[in-house]
Formats: structure tokens, C-alpha cells, sequence
């Protein structure tokens, strides 16, 4: 009788052994999540926008997980009385085209893509986190790592990447992005707030996907970087938008 339990209760650790392994090779190799939030500080409706990423972004960090979330600060809003301190014209050129490629009929802020997908309204926090846990079981199609070149100077970062695969469709993203900023908004809709940003994105460079290695320069005299500064970089299809690789690194 004694052999029989025995038998019994050797027989369920090694059901739940195997059921454990086959748990483990369901788990995604290289999973990921690109989130992109184009933003403006002359928009009264994108500061809420603004903290859900920031939430986001502490928790990916606290967590350890693969989530690389970019602000971008376009200069749409900057006409109607402040000039957003960190917008550019070439992220606003970087939405219109990610509209145009999804065939979205509305560009505004705050709004969200995740992992090139169909955009969405960037204060649907609900959804947002939906889309994350959906892009985190799947696995990646392709692999991409980053590391800082040895002859980086103080003017220009030398990102070294290496891709599991080539594609003249697809291009390579390089982001330099900056946490920690304040800004206190002195005329516009946010007129007399004072507005915290998390990895805004300082500059952006990106090269066509014709090598599985490659270097892209990163011009940062303008910046003192600190351990607030993170390289973060993926793949993208050119005329999907769909990215399917990402990684990424804190400095110095």
C-alpha cells in the first residue's frame, strides 16, 4: 500500500514537472513592446497621456520588462503661443506618415501606436495596457542588439547593431531619450502647469536594414548625458510600419 502512494505521488510531480516544461516552451523568445506617444506640451489634453506612459515606464524599468516607450513631442501646437522646448518637425513628419501608411483619417495628440499597429487615443490606458500584454506573448521574428561603441566621444555616440536578418524593407531606429525633464508651460492651453516628461526622445536617427551589422552615429554635444539618458532601438517595416525587433540600454 505504502509503494502504491508512493507510485501515485511520484507520478503527479512528474505530471506537474512536464506540464511545467511545456508551460516554459510556450513562453516568446525575445518578445517585446514599442510604445510611441506623440505628445505636445501646447496640448491641454496630452499631460494625462504624458503620466500613464510615465507609469508605464517605471514599471517596464522596476520589472525588468522588454517595454521601450518613446515621447515624442511634435510642433503642431507650437503656433498657438508655446513653443514646445522639445518638439520637432521631423517627429510631426514621423505621425503624418505613420497615419498615412495605416490609412487613419485623423492626425492629433495625444495619440499612441504600439508596435507600429493601428493608432489609438494616448489617455486609453485600458486599451494601452490590452495592447501590451497582447505584444508580450508574442515572439519576435527578428533579434537585434545594441552596445556603445569603444570610439564614442563626448560629440558623437557610435551604437553598434547587430540584426538576425537583412532586408532593404526595413529600416533600423536609433533613440536617444532622456527621463526626469520638468517643464513649467508659460503661455498656451497648459499655461502655468508644470509638466514632467519620461524617455523623451532627443534625437532620432535610423539606416536601411542592408547588413546584420552596422554602426549609427548619435550627435550629443547638445546633451550632458547621465544616467537619465537610454539608447533604445528597433526594426521597422518601411511600408507596414510593422516593428518586429527591439532592444535597448541605459548610459553613460
Amino acid at each position: 500500500m505504502l509503494k502504491r502512494k508512493l507510485f501515485f505521488v511520484l507520478f503527479l510531480l512528474a505530471g506537474c514537472k512536464e506540464l511545467a516544461i511545456a508551460q516554459l516552451s510556450k513562453t516568446p523568445v525575445n518578445s517585446f513592446v514599442v510604445v510611441e506617444l506623440f505628445t505636445s506640451e501646447g496640448c491641454n489634453t496630452c499631460p494625462p497621456a504624458d503620466k500613464i506612459l510615465s507609469e508605464i515606464i517605471a514599471d517596464a524599468r522596476k520589472n525588468k520588462k522588454p517595454i521601450y516607450a518613446l515621447e515624442f513631442h511634435v510642433d503642431i501646437w507650437n503656433r498657438l503661443g508655446w513653443k514646445d522646448p522639445f518638439s520637432r518637425y521631423q517627429f510631426t513628419i514621423r505621425q503624418k506618415n505613420y497615419n498615412d501608411a495605416l490609412a487613419e483619417m485623423e492626425i492629433y495628440t495625444p495619440q499612441l501606436f504600439v508596435n507600429g499597429n493601428k493608432p489609438f487615443v494616448g489617455t486609453d490606458k485600458k486599451r494601452l495596457l490590452n495592447e501590451i500584454d497582447q505584444e508580450l506573448k508574442k515572439p519576435a521574428p527578428v533579434t537585434l542588439s545594441l552596445s556603445k561603441n569603444e570610439l564614442s566621444t563626448s560629440d558623437t555616440l557610435l551604437i553598434e547593431y547587430e540584426s538576425s536578418k537583412t532586408d532593404k524593407n526595413l529600416n533600423v531606429y536609433i533613440a536617444l531619450v532622456q527621463r526626469g525633464l520638468v517643464s513649467k508651460v508659460g503661455k498656451g492651453e497648459n499655461s502655468g502647469k508644470t509638466l514632467t516628461h519620461e524617455n523623451v526622445v532627443r534625437t532620432f536617427e535610423n539606416v536601411p536594414l542592408l547588413s546584420q551589422k552596422g554602426t549609427i552615429k548619435i550627435p550629443v554635444s547638445k546633451f550632458k548625458l547621465n544616467k537619465d539618458f537610454s539608447i533604445y532601438g528597433f526594426i521597422q517595416q518601411k511600408i507596414t510600419k510593422k516593428i518586429l525587433a527591439a532592444a535597448g540600454f541605459d548610459l553613460p
